[in-house]
């Protein structure tokens, strides 16, 4: 006769030929709650394993062996597609955004004269009012642009994917992201340094310039993210002053972004 002390002393789990067979929906309840539970403990990844290989060999028109055997393996390729990704062909940064800096020139001229008074010094109300209303018009165009914006869902998706790569892969790939956002906030930074002096303003003490930026593409990116999911606040629009202080559309990006520059920014003469 089996002692039950000992079977559980083992450590060993003996099914009950007698238990209870599962309903399906028990079954389902199990294999979600286990599968969730695997998948809170890393995180969701992407990758790139949907990519359909056949289609890939078939556009380069060699065989499976060969192209696979100029990257030493599936693996390497897919890591150096993924750097390649991070490469933008035009040579603009991922997420720099020369529509909405053209936006922006054109409000800084529009408006350019309420910056100066008669005399020629600088009206810190007018300038200010300036820059409200180049907040407000350029940021709807980044958020509606980095919407639509292949480069930048490819950024987020590779970056997601990197707890899912081996360590040596891994950090390719972040050094890729690394210098990708390192471009991005090196441009950005020289339009901001140019931008905000011609309206009278600079960082606050113990903030530069790239902090301001970082600020701001956060919110932005935030935002679009938020739309993707189908978010209803993320569409809000918001009645506030323009600049002649008329009621005006205001989305939630840019008056989150005006509370950023107010809070990272001093006026100066």
């Amino acid at each position: 006769m089996t002692d039950p002390a000992a079977s559980q002393d083992s450590g060993l789990t003996v099914q009950n030929p007698r238990a209870r067979r599962l309903s399906k929906a028990e079954l389902r309840e199990r294999v979600l709650s286990a599968g969730a539970t695997l998948l809170a403990e890393a995180g969701v990844t992407v990758s790139l394993y949907h990519l359909n290989m056949e289609e890939l060999i078939r556009r380069v028109g060699v065989p499976r062996s060969s192209a696979f055997a100029a990257f030493g393996g599936k693996e390497e390729l897919v890591t150096e597609l993924m750097v390649q990704l991070l490469r933008p062909p035009a040579g603009d940064p991922v997420g720099f955004s020369p529509a909405t800096v053209a936006v922006a020139e054109q409000v800084l001229e529009r408006y350019g004269d309420r910056v100066t008074r008669a005399d020629g010094s600088r009206d810190p109300d007018g300038a200010y009012a300036v820059l409200r209303e180049a907040i407000r018009v350029t940021l709807r165009q980044n958020v509606e642009e980095t919407a639509e914006s292949a480069e930048w869902q490819t950024f987020l998706a590779l970056a997601a994917s990197l707890p899912s790569l081996p360590p040596a892969r891994r950090e390719r790939v972040a050094e890729a992201l690394r210098a990708a956002e390192a471009q991005f906030t090196e441009a950005m930074t020289e339009f901001y340094s140019v931008s905000f002096a011609r309206l009278g303003r600079a960082p606050r003490d113990g903030v530069q310039w790239h902090q301001v930026v970082t600020a701001g593409a956060s919110i932005v990116e935030g935002v679009v993210s938020r739309r993707r999911m189908g978010s209803p606040a993320a569409h809000e629009i918001v009645i506030a002053p323009g600049i002649d202080g008329e009621p005006v559309e205001w989305t939630l990006a840019a008056l989150a972004y005006l509370a950023v520059v107010d809070g990272l920014t001093v006026a100066v003469e």
